[in-house]
């Protein structure tokens, strides 16, 4: 497997070098060059994705500071010799393995890659030094797959056109003129099996097949060979285009959707964002804003807290116009409410206003309102915004207040340990 990587943060710049870079402000072996920076040839393959792609796919190349900026995605994007460029979330205080730590458990508790399946799994991290980005994508494609064997592989009913000995299904009488109108031993006909070599299948065997010898570790190895072992009838994928449009994902098999997409990826067939668009450059790019609210709700499960995701009961004005959507509201018998509203930004706790967005505050603000004037079993309202942890802002919940006396928390999540004591002591009777 090419380990080699390009170190890059989200919501910084990527530049060209000139040359050999004898002052490097971090050097690391697997890194080939400077944090942020990458060779011009490298440079030259991103500016082309980001030109062919002209859509909002995470990169925009700048031709006046002659840079490219990352704008709130994290995830990676394969160069064409294989080299992987790792784009990292970026905390004030952290170190690159911090950095994949983040990405590691914002990844595990992220559902944005499918509508209904929700990876709530508590996975064993087996990050070690230095553990690429591809590596962690690999661990929880695994993990999807262990999920798979523990539902039931899918089977389906496939068409089949066979001339046998016996008959079943339907005669097919053109065809048996065809082949069989001097024996009439035989019979030509149309049915239907239910067969585990279904193109979801197809899909996943050949992904693992490229991912066995690609992994260095262990446990994905055992994995990866294990499932093979499970789909050993199973054809290979050797048309995926075709196959990707045969997938059939429903409520039933939804736990099959986040690993085809990742599968689709490791195959180097197709590029997925958020978005449509095709590139010559294989990428994978989760965006950080909604990963951060995934993560909030799996702190908010694994503490078995009643909540209400993206609540939009409501609307701004009369008539049904501007429709809202809260991320998280949690209702209280005693008639309170609390609104949770999730932020991928770092604070600054030496600034007066701690770099808050005073739009956030209009917005939570009207939401309050319309909680209080609009649920009829609601007397007061708190509202808690929720930002991740760094070396500027942990450790303190800061409280402010509207003048209305509503009352409003700043909580920092820290998204390294996974340990939400004070995010939760916070929460203190909704719990």
């Amino acid at each position: 497997m090419n380990n080699k990587s390009i170190i890059v943060y989200e919501n910084k710049n990527i530049y060209s070098c000139k040359g050999e870079c004898n002052s490097c402000n971090h050097q690391d072996s697997d890194n080939l060059c400077c944090v942020n920076y990458c060779k011009p040839d490298y440079f030259k393959e991103l500016k082309q994705y980001c030109l062919i792609e002209n859509q909002d796919c995470g990169l925009e190349y700048s031709a006046k500071a002659n840079c490219i900026s990352i704008n709130k995605y994290t995830g990676i994007v394969q160069l064409k010799d294989g080299t992987y460029l790792e784009i990292l979330p970026k905390l004030s205080g952290n170190t690159i393995d911090e950095s994949r730590k983040i990405f590691e458990n914002l990844v595990l508790a992220s559902k944005n890659l499918t509508r209904e399946y929700k990876h709530n799994k508590d996975v064993v991290s087996q990050t070690k030094k230095n553990k690429h980005v591809i590596e962690i994508l690999i661990s929880v494609f695994c993990d999807d797959l262990y999920e798979i064997l523990k539902k039931g592989i899918k089977k389906s009913y496939i068409r089949k056109s066979e001339n046998l000995n016996k008959y079943k299904g339907k005669l097919n009488f053109a065809e048996q003129i065809k082949h069989n109108i001097t024996n009439q031993s035989r019979f030509f006909v149309n049915y239907s099996e239910l067969s585990l070599d279904i193109a979801e299948n197809k899909i996943l065997k050949t992904a693992c097949l490229y991912l066995v010898k690609q992994t260095q570790n262990d446990n994905n190895k055992k994995i990866l060979r294990r499932f093979l072992v499970e789909l050993d009838d199973v054809s290979i994928s050797t048309n995926l285009e075709k196959d990707l449009q045969e997938v059939n994902i429903n409520r039933l098999n939804s736990y099959y959707e986040r690993p085809l997409l990742y599968a689709e990826f490791f195959l180097r067939k197709q590029v997925f964002f958020p978005k449509k668009g095709r590139s010559k450059l294989p990428a994978l790019l989760f965006p950080l804003e909604k990963m951060f609210e995934d993560y909030i709700e799996s702190i908010l499960k694994s503490a078995n807290i009643s909540y209400n995701s993206q609540y939009s009961r409501h609307y701004l004005l009369k008539n049904n116009l501007f429709k809202t959507k809260m991320d998280f509201v949690i209702f209280k018998k005693d008639k309170k409410a609390i609104i949770l509203d999730a932020k991928w930004k770092e604070l600054d706790s030496s600034s007066d206003k701690f770099d808050v967005a005073q739009a956030d505050l209009y917005q939570l603000f009207a939401y309050s309102e319309l909680i209080k004037n609009r649920e009829k079993d609601v007397q007061n309202v708190e509202i808690m915004l929720l930002y991740p942890e760094s070396d500027k802002f942990k450790e303190k919940v800061i409280k402010w207040e509207y003048f209305n006396n509503t009352p409003v928390s700043i909580v920092p999540i820290n998204v390294i340990k996974k340990e939400n004591k004070l995010f939760l002591d916070e929460l203190g009777d909704y719990v």
